[in-house]
């Protein structure tokens, strides 16, 4: 099981900052800058340390899951300032002009970036067997009595659900969430499984909300497939994940599904280009 803080490609570096993330794609995005003065081509020059600027606070936003929670909070928000001081740059470089396609999706590259990693959390994916959602009013009670301020998504109370599928997402205002959050969101997984144990689920980091869909074929009876799809997706289904606290503050959950523990086993499909982890 990884660790929550922990990038699930490469590790986390105690050591690193965001300037040191910075700094280092600033370093390789200069590499390569040379345009003549005149016309468009002038335009783009004048726009260099800007376009650099973006591409570099791009690059480093995906690495930003890497940093401590307080260096990651801080980071996104000089991110938040860099881009839009970049930005008006630009726009001031190309005032009365059309803005080339290129340059506009630099611009927009940043922003994507800056939304997708203050979309960040911890998610955890069952990988064998199944396991039944539990009423999380003891989670949190206990969320709150710590002062939590995040987002808190469980599987809905009753609800059989089966390898591959996600389970619980947890993000909280600086991102992933700390040890302590995971030791109780785990305490609750371990509850609905039969057979609990350290590797029945995986938690990961994931750049927003994985959530699955139970679809249904009533021409054949019933439910035929659970599907995972990012946050934005909105497929036909019910979905199995439900809000259980939402920016600290406690949501009403139902009581268990009565009937739905009998779920017989169904495919889990993740939507293609999402995958199972970050």
């Amino acid at each position: 099981m990884s660790d929550a803080n922990q990038n699930p490609k490469n590790g986390r570096s105690e050591g690193l900052t965001w300037a040191i993330l910075l700094a280092g794609w600033t370093d390789f995005a200069k590499a390569s800058v040379g345009l003549p003065d005149d016309g468009e081509a002038g335009r783009v020059k004048r726009a260099v340390p800007a376009l650099i600027g973006l591409q570099a606070v791009a690059c480093a936003l995906a690495e930003v899951d890497q940093l401590s929670p307080k260096e990651r909070a801080a980071g996104l928000d000089m991110g938040d300032v860099l881009i839009r001081q970049y930005a008006g740059q630009i726009n001031e470089v190309w005032r009365g002009e059309a803005m080339p396609p290129g340059v506009e999706v630099l611009v927009r590259d940043a922003r994507v970036a800056l939304e997708a990693a203050r979309r960040a959390g911890t998610g955890w994916i069952l990988r064998a067997g199944s396991m039944v959602g539990q009423f999380p009013a003891d989670l949190i009670e206990a969320l709150e009595a710590m002062g939590f301020g995040g987002d808190v998504f469980v599987v809905s109370p009753g609800v059989r659900v089966f390898a591959g599928c996600p389970i619980a997402f947890v993000r909280d205002k600086a991102g992933p969430a700390s040890a302590e959050v995971c030791g109780l969101v785990e305490h609750l997984l371990h509850e609905g499984v039969e057979q609990p144990s350290r590797d029945i689920f995986e938690r990961v980091v994931q750049r927003g909300l994985r959530q699955a869909y139970r679809q249904f074929d009533f021409a054949k009876g019933g439910p035929v497939r659970d599907l995972v799809v990012g946050e934005d997706g909105l497929p036909a289904g019910q979905p199995l994940l439900v809000p259980a606290m939402i920016a600290g503050e406690a949501l009403p959950v139902s009581p268990p599904i009565r009937g739905a523990s009998a779920q017989a086993a169904l495919p889990v499909e993740w939507d293609e280009g999402e995958g199972s982890s970050e």
